[in-house]
């Protein structure tokens, strides 16, 4: 072999191994840099999960290292929907910011050493169930739970919203005989339902890939860098709901009126908002629940939140959680319509006060 040979091949040598010892480096310098303020600031980077859905394996996975880092023992998990995330406020003025303060400055028997705030907009009772599967996963406590929905959650779907919005793949890990009752729903609106090889082979890559975390902090790096170039994590707009114009298409449009829709609901277990809320309960067992349902705008959707069915349905919700056995609120008319910012979400005021209420009714000190 010629020594121009003998080079090159030592040299193709060399580069080889110091791309394989620049790749290592690599995995250890972005596993040490995300860390749970990377991914969460009293709620998830919604742009993140919005972005990838599989991020929610990254909170959760974060969420077990602090509290095993911290040594945390007491602490809650709240999870809820576009309300509880606090859409149209920063993080700094949403319910998780506002609960996590009430409890963490609590004395004797109250305090709690954390709240983490896994909600979501548009998460579902049956989002919510495959959570608190995913935290048990990874050691996570769910001792103490507090679950925010809406009364649309409750809503028969014609079609849609999937009643497991986000996470049907994580469900059909999680308990396969609820995936398999809810997926004829799931699949009318929506949902890719893959099975056979082919399906295995995407998971068995998934799983592998997950495993790297160049790849599987692909998306978490650049979203945290995109919100702190932005400065803020606000989505919406905060301003109360009287300082906007609302025009009569939007008040008409079908997505609005899904809201409030005042046909009477089953609830039965053919509501699949109660036949998660039953999963949750039964889950439950021996913890402690708590389960609020935010209300409408009293002024700006007076017309809906007072309709004859409204009314009714929101009274069937009030039966069904009485019947679970755990602390619960009804929030209708209970936060001043001017401290909305449109017909569901709140004021910074607003989400201050629906902390309050919350905490007051999980210390036993509300009505």
């Amino acid at each position: 072999m010629k020594l121009s040979q003998i080079r090159r091949k030592r040299y193709g040598l060399l580069g080889l191994a110091f791309a394989l010892a620049f790749f290592v480096a690599a995995q250890f310098v972005v596993t040490a840099y995300v860390k749970l303020d990377t991914v969460y600031k009293h709620r998830i980077n919604y742009n993140m999960f919005l972005e990838d859905r599989g991020m929610i394996e990254v909170v959760i996975e974060e969420m077990a290292k602090t509290i095993k880092r911290d040594g945390l023992t007491d602490y809650a998990i709240l999870i809820g929907n576009s309300v509880a995330w606090g859409t149209n406020e920063s993080s700094e003025h949403s319910l998780g910011r506002y609960l996590s303060d009430l409890a963490t400055s609590a004395e004797g028997e109250d305090k709690l050493q954390a709240v983490f705030n896994l909600s979501a907009p548009s998460i579902m009772a049956g989002d919510a169930y495959t959570l608190l599967l995913m935290m048990e996963d990874h050691g996570i406590k769910t001792d103490n739970v507090m679950i925010g929905l809406s009364y649309s959650a409750f809503v028969e779907p014609k079609p849609g919203p999937r009643q497991v919005f986000w996470l049907g793949d994580y469900l059909r890990t999680q308990d396969p005989k609820a995936f398999a009752d809810v997926l004829p729903h799931l699949q009318a609106n929506g949902f890719e339902y893959k099975e056979g090889w082919k399906h295995a082979e995407e998971q068995a890559l998934e799983t592998l890939l997950h495993r790297i975390p160049v790849v599987k902090y692909k998306e978490v790096i650049p979203a945290y860098w995109e919100q702190r170039k932005a400065g803020t994590d606000l989505l919406g707009d905060p301003r109360a709901w009287n300082e906007k114009q609302f025009s009569e298409k939007w008040l008409a449009d079908p997505s609005y009126l899904s809201f409030f829709d005042p046909q009477p609901f089953d609830m039965s277990e053919s509501n699949w908002g109660v036949y998660f809320m039953n999963k949750i309960a039964e889950l439950q067992q021996g913890k402690r629940l708590l389960t609020f349902v935010s209300g409408g705008n009293g002024e700006l959707s007076k017309k809906e939140v007072t309709n004859p069915g409204y009314v009714a349905n929101t009274e069937a919700i009030e039966t069904y959680l009485q019947g679970l056995g755990s602390p619960y609120l009804i929030m209708q008319d209970k936060i001043d319509p001017n401290l909305f910012t449109d017909h569901v979400h709140l004021t910074k005021e607003g989400n201050e006060l629906l902390a309050r209420f919350v905490w007051d009714t999980w210390t036993g000190k509300g009505e």
